[in-house]
This record gives structure tokens, sequence and C-alpha cells, in this order.
């Protein structure tokens, strides 16, 4: 590809991917023309004056673009280019911007660097209660320029800029020229960026900081893989492709000794203050751990040990086993009432349709009939709501039972712990990783029953460890597993087929039963047919069948990002569909009207990752938008914390835990096969409220059902509980 030039400037964001990464702009050249740009953009804002090199192509369907290979940012200098920078900011608008540039002319960035206040406080609307926000959204704007200018300087994607500003303030140039690899502590952003900032100020490659970086990053991949530690052979593979044939022992043992990780080698609780030596028996057994991922993993055993040893609080007289009425339960179900008040701490776990909320509900009625306090908890608000309605009592996430006090962390805690609770039930139990599972029983009271509902068929939890499955192959906590489905559920075909989905088939055995057919298999061969019948039902065929709204009631769930079948794609489609006239929010890709998830937990809006929400409303002079959240509350977002927000009319399966829709639709192809088990087909099965359709290669969906998800996690718990 000829590598051309194109000096420009960014008029809007068109689209903007989910890893924020690649976008498509709508840009000024330097001689007018109205141009098109695409590929790793996304950090571009409207205003930007770029050089950028690539190369023009003809787009089948988006007709003459751009693809940007690389790219320069400079300060903008037009009439239009300082307009977009001014009326971007807080309060200040299009008419205030017009104001500050004919009153200051082509130096007004500089002029209003000098004395925001003063300059600012000049704006008609900006007054004492504005003026904060406004001058604090000036100062930050300032050092979003400032950052973006020094990375790029060092031939660093500047893609970053946003978060390293958030994190690290506005001296961020500062604190980034001192210790490049800083930035390796910031999500999303890759050791290899801070790495090509890194030499290109000079840093050595076995420079003691480089080294330590390295090993530090490596056991932060680690984690977003699942991993509480890794054993040491394993480290020193991972840091030797991270970081090229280096010897890492001498950071090991720095790193040790300044407490940022543990080691430990023979038995799980062994540590000791660096890495066994080479050569000694130990080395192959020997583990590494994160200090922080340590403790939790750690203190989470302790609290399940103190549990299963400590001494039911409300009694040991069996409850009266309800008779007759309208429901009455089996032994199995009635066997999980009686655990949950004969112990601190048990587990119900079970397939879809075996009655676990039917034992719930149970539960809950002889709790109630005893006059204890039962509270209800899930990881997702939509998790939480439909807990709600299936028991008649209260629920609540994990969250906001915990609560959040900002710059203090949890409200509830060892020291305060979740009051008027006899019995805590946690439903979606497959999803607690560490941290979460760590900071729920460590609010327990001393009072307090736990009871844990999960289905380990699911997908493992997207952060460290895995609690349930780890608790279950302990066999230190009662359990109770339900095998039997009802004969109402049987009729389900999405029922009948996510059991038969975990016994390795790709259908439901025939029975004498009346079928509701609510799961379909729809052949396609090849990535665009499969893209088409996706589209076509999701967006038009499946709402008007069952009467249901597209943007909010079906939802598409992929196994990769990326590719002709992927999640990016999906998205683009659809929205182009569904919301093709939907307001763009200035400077974020995204339009009201989308369909979006969040990525990271943001605790100060109660909002966390993977749940679901449509944004309804933008106001562009307040700089905030409103989203309606799949679990019925409306919140009012800052436009700046809408960067953690990503297009959901298509997202993974993963980001779909704990969550529910009334209709799903799948792709399934071989494209996918790296992403394809059991556990990811059977866990999208079993997100359909009314319908499923898979769409695609049988092949692929007999390539899935024959891998389970045997993916190892190193974990200690399972062997933390059982010493």
């Amino acid at each position: 590809m000829t590598a051309d030039l194109l000096v420009a400037e960014i008029a809007r964001v068109r689209y903007a991917a989910d890893d924020g990464g690649f976008a498509v702009l709508d840009a000024t050249s330097d001689d007018g023309e109205q141009v098109v740009l695409c590929g790793p953009v996304a950090h571009l804002h409207a205003g930007d004056a770029v050089e950028a090199r690539g190369a023009w192509r003809e787009h089948p369907r988006h007709g003459r673009q751009f693809v940007v290979v690389s790219l320069r940012v400079a300060e903008p200098t037009s009439d239009e280019a300082l307009l977009a920078v001014l009326s971007s900011v807080k309060h200040v608008g299009r008419r205030g911007a017009e104001l500050l540039l004919a009153r200051h002319g082509p130096g007004v960035l500089d002029a209003v660097d000098a004395d925001p206040h003063a300059a600012l406080r000049a704006v008609p609307g900006i007054g004492p209660v504005r003026i904060g926000p406004a001058v604090e959204a000036w100062r930050e704007a300032r050092a979003l320029r400032a950052v973006r200018l020094f990375l790029d300087a060092h031939d660093v994607p500047a893609a970053v800029a946003g978060r390293v500003v958030r994190a690290l303030g506005a001296g961020a140039v500062d604190v980034l020229t001192i210790d490049p690899y800083r930035l390796t502590e910031l999500e999303g952003v890759g050791f290899a960026t801070a790495d090509a900032l890194a030499r290109a100020l000079g840093v050595a490659p076995d420079d003691p900081r480089r080294l330590a970086a390295g090993v530090l990053h490596t056991l932060r991949e680690a984690e977003s893989d699942g991993h509480c530690h890794l054993p040491l052979p394993e480290l020193h593979a991972r840091a030797r492709r991270l970081l090229g044939p280096r010897d890492v022992d001498g950071a090991l043992t720095a790193l040790a000794t300044s407490g940022a990780i543990v080691t430990g080698s023979g038995s799980p609780r062994d540590t000791c203050a660096g890495p066994p030596a080479p050569g000694d028996a130990d080395t192959a057994h020997a583990i590494v751990a994160a200090a922080r991922v340590d403790r939790v993993e750690t203190r989470l055993a302790d609290r399940i040990r103190a549990l299963l040893a400590a001494e039911p609080a409300h009694g040991t007289e069996p409850p009266g086993r309800p008779s007759g009425g309208a429901f009455s339960p089996t032994d199995a179900q009635w066997h999980a009432v009686e655990r949950a008040l004969r112990h601190r701490l048990s587990i119900l776990t079970g397939g879809p349709g075996v009655g676990k909320t039917a034992t719930l509900r149970t539960l809950v009625e002889v709790l109630q009939r005893r006059r204890l306090r039962a509270r209800l908890c899930a990881p997702t608000g939509k998790a939480a709501r439909r807990m709600a309605e299936a028991t008649g009592a209260e629920a609540s996430t994990i969250h906001r039972l915990l609560g959040w006090q900002p710059g203090e962390g949890f409200v509830h805690g060892p020291a305060d712990p979740i009051p008027g609770t006899d019995v805590l039930i946690v439903d979606e139990a497959s999803m607690l990783d560490v941290y979460l599972a760590g900071a729920l029983l460590g609010a327990v009271g001393d009072r307090t029953h736990v009871v844990l509902v999960g289905d380990p068929d699911q997908l493992a939890p997207v952060g460290p460890g895995r609690v349930l499955d780890d608790l279950l192959a302990s066999e230190e906590v009662p359990v109770t597993r339900l095998t039997e489905v009802f004969r109402q559920a049987a009729r389900s075909l999405i029922v009948r087929t996510a059991h038969a989905f975990n016994d390795g088939r790709p259908v439901a055995a025939p029975t004498e039963l009346e079928v509701e057919r609510d799961y379909y298999f729809v052949r396609r061969e090849g990535p665009a047919a499969i893209f088409s019948e996706v589209v076509s039902l999701a967006a038009a065929r499946l709402p008007a069948h069952l009467g249901l709204d597209a943007r909010a009631d079906v939802q598409v769930l992929a196994p990769m990002h990326k590719g002709p079948v992927g999640i990016e794609a999906f998205n683009e489609a659809l929205r182009a569909q569904l919301n093709p006239d939907g307001k763009p929010i200035p400077g974020t890709g995204l339009r009201v009207g989308d369909r979006v998830v969040q990525t990271r937990n943001d605790h100060e809006l109660q909002l966390m990752n993977g749940e679901i929400g449509v944004l309804v409303d933008h106001d562009r002079e307040d700089g905030r938008a409103l989203l309606a959240t799949d679990d019925g509350r409306t919140l009012a977002m800052d436009d700046r914390a809408l960067d953690t927000l990503r297009l959901a009319h298509a997202m993974s399966v993963h980001k779909a835990q704990g969550s529910s829709a009334p209709a799903i639709v799948v792709p399934i192809t071989s494209a996918h096969r790296i992403m394809l088990t059991r556990n990811l087909v059977y866990t999208a099965l079993t997100r359909a409220e009314r319908m499923a359709v898979f769409v695609g290669e049988p092949a692929a969906l007999e390539l899935a059902l024959h891998r389970v998800d045997a993916r190892l996690r190193h974990t200690r718990l399972r062997e933390l509980v059982a010493a």
C-alpha cells in the first residue's frame, strides 16, 4: 500500500468501534475537500488537525475512504478547528466559542490558558455556579491536548491520552517523562505502548524499571485471563515473549522485597522473599502472584472457612415442610431449604428448568414465616430484577448492597457488615470472581447465613478466579444439586436443548411432550450468508414476529469482536438499520438511541461492567446524556463518563453473563473456532427469555459441543478452603 499524505481537520465522528480503536471520521482536507478517514483513529475529536499517512480505497458500501496507517495531531489553527475545541468545553457552547474567538483571535487557546477563570467568566451564561465546572473542564482539555502532543511527538499512538489525563492528572507529561511505564497501570493500555514511549525516551532494554514493569504487566495480563497467580516457569515464558531474552529473576526478587508480588513454593500457603534459585527442586512448583490478588484470595478462603466452622445462627429446628397448595417442593429442593438454615454457607446449583427459582421462592416464604430477614442480590441489575420478580422479595445488585463511598470504596465490610440480614441469597454465583466474592463475604455479619445459587456449566467469570467451581470442587461446602427437569420447563425447546448441549448433543432428544418452539437453528454457510441472516432476524423479523422492540428486546451475541461475522460488524450494520438518524454525541462515536453496554465498573453512577441500556437523550450545552438501563433506571451521565460505553446491539457472550433478553440471535461459524466451546454456546442459549435462534454452520456447533471450556485457571481457593 503506497503511503499518501492527507492534511485535514476532523469534522465529526461517524462511527467508533467497541474497543475504542477503529473509527470512521468525516473531515475536511487542506484543499477544502470533504473526506472520510478510517482506521485506528478513535482518539480524535471534532476540530483536531491531523497529518495522516495511508492510502485511498473504494469501499463497496461506503464509498471513497482514506485508510490511515499513521498520523500526527497538531494544535488547531483554523477558525472552525478553534471553535470546535472551545465549544466542546462545558457550558461554553457554540455562541460562547464564537465570542471567545472574536475577542482573542488566533491566540485564543493561549489566552484562555493564561487565565481560564477570567476568560470563561466573560462567556454569557457562565455565572458563579457554572464557572467552576467550566474551568475544570478547560484544564482537563488543556492537559489532554498536552498529553496527546507529547505522545504523538514520541511516535506513540495518542488514543490513550484521555485515560492518561484522568489517571495521572494535569501533570501527566512530567510523570511519564520520569517513568513511562506508569502507562502500564492504566486499564486497556498495553505494555508495548509504554515500552515504545520508554525506548523513545532512551530507556535501555535491560533497565530494571523495564524488567519490573514487564513482570507486573505479565501478571496483570494473566489476571485478565482469569488467573490468580502463575507458575514460575509460565511466568518466565510469558515474560520472555514480552521482554525478549532477559533475565527477570532480579526483578522478581526486587518486586517481592518491595511487597509488590508474592512468591511461593510447595504448600499453597508457603511464601518467600524471592523466587527459588535456578535448579532448585521447587522451581517447577513455585508460583508468583501480584500481592493484591493474593491477599484477596487468601482472605476470601479464610472467610469461607470461618463460615463453614460457625454454628447456625437461627436454631437447628427443621422448618415445617409445605404440603398441598400451588407448589410442593421435591426432596432435593427441600434439602436446599434445610441446608440454608442449618449451615452458615451452602450452595444451590443446577441447569435451566430444574426448579432453582421455585426453591428460592420456598426458602423466602419459610424465612418470612420464621420472621427472619432475607436479602437477595446478584452481580447484575437485570439478574437482580428477575430474581425479585420470581420470588416476590426485594433484590439488588451486589455493588448496591455493599454501598459505595466515593474515594473510600465499599461502605459495608468486616468493620460494618451488611445490616438487617439473616440469610443472604446470591444468584448467578458463577459470575463471582475473587474480588467481588471477597468484598461480599467480607461484609457478611456474624449471624448471617449465605446461600450461593448458580450454574457451573456457564462461562467462568470475567475477572480472576473461579469461585463457584472451586467451592464445589473443594467438597467442603454443603451443596444441593438439582437435576430433575420439571414437566412444564421440559416443554421449552430452549430448556431441553440447553441440557442437550451440556451432554454434547446439538438437539434435544424427542419426547412425547408438546414442544414449545422457542429455539431454532437456521443453517447458513459462509460469513456473508450468516451475517445477512442475523441482521435480518435481529432488526426486523424477530421483532415483528414476537412484538418486540428491536433496540431494547433483541440481542445479538457473537463469540468474537473482529471479522466479517464479528461484534463490530454487526453493531455497524444494526445501528444503520435501528438508529440511522440518532443525534451524534460529540467526541464519543455514540448517538442518541444507541443500545450500549458499560465496560467498566462506575461506582459513583452505580453502573457496573456488563450493564446494558439505551441512550435516550443528550444535552450538548450541559454535557450530559441520559441512559435508560435494562433494569429500569434512568441515569444522567457526564460526557466524560461516556467513554466506558460501547455499542451493544451486538456484544460478546462473556459480556452478557448475568443478563438476558426476550430474543437472542447467535451467529456460529468455524471462523470463530478459537472461541467455540460448549460453555459458550450453553451460556448464549440460556440468555434467551422467549426465543433463541442460532444461525450458521452445523459443523461449527458440533465443534463447540465437543470442546468443554476446561481452560486452566491458576487459583488456590480450592486448596486453601480445604486446608
